[in-house]
């Protein structure tokens, strides 16, 4: 996330008088006049104070014991602690003055929008001060992939769809990188939250200036450290190889569809936008193994190639209750229904699962139950990797199942993941500086499946 300018330092000129000395103390001593005014020769250039930032979080709304125990921890630690909302909202309108610039496709219909809540305090330490100032005059900040993906500029209203059903209106008021927005696409004040109906906190976001062994045992002794139901990422964690891909970047590849949010069933399938449906995941192909799925155009080649050496290299694991099942997988399993699923938080506010994009593939569910720990070789994992998928069984829910297409390689990401870690790899240097900075709220409006 990039990092805001915190405070300035000016550079002066200041001009000396020279006074001349002799040996004898009777000598009058002359004085150089100054007749011009100081000049500054070097810019005021502002300095940036480093900022370090732990989120916690949980599936679904955020307990009120964990808050507690996150909040105790940044107050023994001597750092504030805020406690944030991340979600999905659903948009229905674009407009620029009396031109629409983007609406869904009709009353009931809208796209999904990654939002992500903090209130002031936490704002500017965390994203910045020109992202706070922004939220500060009532307006929202959008991240530059999703305003790209909509042709959005600064000045245009949103219209989203509030708890009630209703329209709830904002101007955006920046346009901000998608690493000063932590992956996002929405950021928004608590009270245009509230305006809105988003009201449920999700995470508590720990931020300041701190020593990072003691916040760590701070979070160990109250509780906190990674388990099946609590989540912390540390803005210094480096990148994990199954973190997810943002919502903007799922669009940017994958397309953007609306969805029928009016028509959601019990429990949670709605239709999808027809046209992006017959782009993006128009059949039901064969992949080696024999594997038949519905998958989007985008994972297509790398789902290929990634069975194929598992064909190639572990042909003893296919059909293994250990390896990839192909009866279970095209009877239980597979990348999309041709449907959406949201999974509502209140009306019109929830998360939507990557399946909708046909974006991950599950297989051999009946050994990789959700929830359970994993059963998949690690192997396979390790080649699914390596063809640009990040795996499920070390998802805040195991879901050893589940792998998710990323778009780039990580079987040689050095990340301590509880289960199937890559091989520690000593030849190569590690020291490339990446963290996750970068995407802390890019969870904000999916489900972690």
């Amino acid at each position: 996330m990039s990092l805001r300018r915190r405070t300035g330092a000016v550079a002066f000129v200041t001009a000396f008088l020279v006074l001349a000395t002799t040996l004898s103390t009777d000598a009058a001593v002359p004085v150089l006049m100054v007749n011009e005014g100081a000049a500054v020769v070097k810019a005021a250039v502002a300095l940036e104070a480093p900022f370090d930032a732990v989120s916690v979080y949980m599936t679904g709304g955020l307990s009120t014991e964990v808050t507690d125990a996150a909040m105790t921890a940044a107050g023994e630690v001597g750092v504030p602690a805020s406690v944030g909302r991340g979600f999905t909202a659903l948009m229905t309108r674009v407009r620029r003055g009396t031109t629409v610039v983007q609406r869904s496709s009709g009353v009931g219909w809208g796209f999904p929008m990654g939002v992500t809540a903090l209130p002031f305090e936490a704002v500017g330490p965390v994203m910045g001060r020109d992202v706070a100032s922004v939220l500060a005059s009532g307006k929202i900040v959008m991240g530059a992939t999703t305003a790209r993906l909509r042709g959005a500029r600064v000045g245009d209203i949103v219209d989203l769809v509030s708890v009630g059903g209703g329209t709830a209106s904002f101007t955006v008021g920046r346009i901000g990188t998608d690493q000063e927005v932590g992956g996002t696409e929405i950021v928004m004040s608590i009270d245009e939250a509230n305006r809105l109906g988003a009201t449920i906190p999700t995470r508590v976001i720990i931020y300041g200036q701190m020593d990072r062994t003691v916040i760590n045992a701070a979070l160990v002794r109250h509780g906190l450290s990674p388990n099946s139901k609590v989540r912390v990422r540390r803005s210094w964690d480096p990148p994990d190889p199954d973190s997810q891909l943002s919502l903007s970047q799922t669009k940017a590849v994958m397309g953007e569809f609306d969805f029928n949010y009016a028509g959601l069933s019990a429990s949670g399938w709605t239709a999808m936008s027809p046209s992006w449906k017959a782009h993006y995941i128009p059949s039901r192909d064969t992949f080696p193994t024999g594997i038949r799925a519905t998958c989007n155009i985008a994972i297509k080649a790398d789902l290929r190639a990634a069975l194929q050496e598992v064909v190639a290299t572990l042909p003893g694991l296919v059909g293994a209750y250990t390896g990839i099942d192909v009866s279970n997988t095209n009877s239980y399993g597979g990348c999309s229904a041709g449907a959406v699923r949201f999974a509502r938080i209140t009306q019109a506010l929830g998360s939507v699962s990557r399946h909708s994009w046909g974006q991950p593939i599950d297989m051999s569910t009946s050994a990789n139950c959700q929830g359970c720990a994993p059963k998949m070789d690690c192997r396979i994992v390790q080649i699914f990797r390596k063809h640009g998928f990040a795996w499920g069984g070390n998802f805040l829910t195991p879901d050893g199942m589940h792998f998710e297409w990323v778009g780039e390689s990580r079987n040689t990401l050095q990340y301590p993941s509880k289960y199937c870690p890559n091989p520690t790899i000593k030849s190569r240097s590690l020291g490339s500086g990446a963290t996750q900075r970068d995407s802390l709220f890019s969870d904000d409006g999916f489900m972690d499946e």
